[in-house]
């Protein structure tokens, strides 16, 4: 029996599953766990099974562990000769790997989009029309990035992007993904919400969500944690190994990530904030630390600027010319500027 393994995300292991004869696991414990064996035909002499990465969660665990044998089992009797996999579990690849019987296994993995050095210059080129006011920002990002364009493996690129709130360091990370994987979504998670054990099974390890789960379904090789600072202190552990060494590892996967570009946010102010806070040992494991300034006046104005060009070509032109009339864009400018002065008081 043939055993097809592919490493990456749904939509790219789709392409490998053949558009007839087609058994999927959740077909095939509905019909086990159905007392109607009239549907018994209508499975029988499909060729391939297949086994998406969120169906792991819908069996028993004593499948998983005796995966092989129940794999010949049901090929017996239901004719399928060929199994594809994706994402599957530690458990049932370590049976594969492990057997000595003559199996036809072949391992796929997919080919994430690396950084090259002419994505360099896109970004060095593009940057400030996208990221208004922060070229020192971008000028430390360029040079960060820099080892990941050498030839071969890296470990993966660790960078904690920190300054005040809403000044661009989320969208300096989804800027970067769409450069070096256009159209592809970048891996967002939102550590604020890890604030309390209930994400434990997460982010240590659960069968039918997990963050290594979730990264082995990633579109692509760049990474965001964002808000890193306001997850609990017990998850930073967790991080350690794919901070240092690029393998993520939990109860069931593992997964590995090298050449990957992973950023981290906070909101601290100062490189001292952020080792007292977060403490010595993931503050060490950080490669970079960019700092982003706080946005001044002129920048303001010009982000009103071109985030009302933008939301005001979606209105056809009688409402323009009524948004026009009201004059949204100088009021905020205005507000902006009563902020700043109010800030320079306060200071």
């Amino acid at each position: 029996m043939k055993f097809r393994i592919f490493n990456g995300p749904k939509r790219e292991f789709n392409k490998m599953v053949p558009t007839e004869e087609v058994l999927t696991l959740t077909n095939l414990v509905r019909l086990l766990d159905s007392k109607d064996t009239s549907n018994s035909d209508t499975y029988s002499g499909n060729n391939t099974l297949v086994i998406y990465s969120d169906e792991y969660s819908g069996v028993a665990d004593f499948f998983i562990e005796g995966f092989l044998i129940y794999s010949f089992f049901y090929a017996e009797r239901y004719g399928f000769e060929e199994v594809l996999l994706h994402n599957p579990p530690a458990k049932i690849l370590q049976q594969l790997q492990s057997t000595h019987t003559d199996l036809d296994i072949s391992v796929k993995y997919y080919d994430y989009a690396k950084l090259k050095l002419h994505h360099l210059k896109i970004i060095k080129e593009e940057f400030d029309n996208y990221i208004i006011g922060q070229s020192n920002a971008k000028n430390e990002l360029l040079t960060s990035l820099y080892n990941l364009t050498n030839e071969g493996s890296h470990k993966p690129m660790v960078i904690m992007l920190y300054g005040p709130t809403s000044v661009g360091k989320t969208e300096s990370a989804k800027f970067v993904n769409d450069i070096v994987s256009p159209e592809k979504k970048i891996f967002r998670k939102q550590l604020s919400m890890f604030h309390n054990e209930n994400f434990m099974n997460y982010i240590f390890g659960d069968k039918s969500n997990s963050f290594a789960k979730d990264l082995l379904d990633r579109d692509t090789n760049v990474i965001l944690l964002d808000e890193f600072d306001k997850a609990h202190p017990m998850f930073y552990s967790a991080f350690y190994q794919l901070f240092d060494e690029g393998v993520y590892t939990d109860k069931y996967y593992e997964v590995n990530l090298e050449n990957t570009i992973i950023f981290c946010t906070s909101n601290y102010l100062n490189e001292k904030e952020i080792r007292k806070n977060l403490g010595a040992p993931i503050y060490s494991r950080f490669d970079h630390f960019i700092r982003f300034e706080e946005l001044t006046s002129l920048a303001k104005e010009a982000i009103i600027d071109r985030v009302y060009e933008e939301e005001l070509i979606k209105f056809n032109e009688d409402d323009q010319s009524e948004i026009d009339k009201i004059d949204i864009k100088s009021k905020l400018k205005g507000q902006c500027v009563w902020q700043n002065k109010s800030a320079e008081l306060c200071k």
